[in-house]
C-alpha cells in the first residue's frame, strides 16, 4: 500500500500537466467545471483537488497549452571555461543552464542542416 502513495504522490511530467490542461479544456467545451472535475477524476485517476487544479488552468487558457517534449538526461564532459560561458549566458537570460544548452544545440544543428543543404552527413 505504501508503493500505491509514493507512486500517487510523483508530480507530473511537464507533457502530463499539459495533455491534463487541455483535456480540460476539451471537457468544458459541453460540461460544466464540476463536470470537468469528475471526468479527468475518472480518466487520468486522481484526486478531485488535483483535477480541480488541472480544470483551473484550463479555464485560464481556453485555446489550451503547449504540450513538450519529455526531456531526458544525457551527460558530456565539456572545458570548464565553456560550462563558465553557459552558466553565464543562463544566467543573464533568466533561463536554465539545460534551456541554455538545448538551445544552443539546436541552433548549431539548424544551422548545421542549412550548410549541408538538409542532408545528412
Amino acid at each position: 500500500m505504501v508503493f500505491k502513495w509514493l507512486m500517487a504522490s510523483r508530480r507530473a511530467y511537464a507533457d502530463e500537466y499539459a495533455v491534463r490542461v487541455n483535456r480540460g479544456v476539451e471537457l468544458l467545451v459541453d460540461r460544466s467545471p464540476a463536470d470537468a472535475v469528475r471526468a479527468l477524476q475518472a480518466e487520468h485517476g486522481l484526486s478531485e483537488r488535483q483535477a480541480r487544479r488541472y480544470v483551473n488552468a484550463a479555464l485560464a487558457t481556453p485555446e489550451g497549452v503547449v504540450v513538450p517534449e519529455r526531456t531526458a538526461v544525457f551527460t558530456v564532459r565539456l572545458a570548464p571555461s565553456l560550462i563558465a560561458g553557459l552558466r553565464r549566458r543562463a544566467r543573464l537570460r533568466g533561463q536554465t543552464l539545460s534551456a541554455a544548452v538545448a538551445e544552443a544545440v539546436e541552433l548549431y544543428l539548424g544551422q548545421a542542416h542549412e550548410r549541408h543543404g538538409g542532408k545528412a552527413r
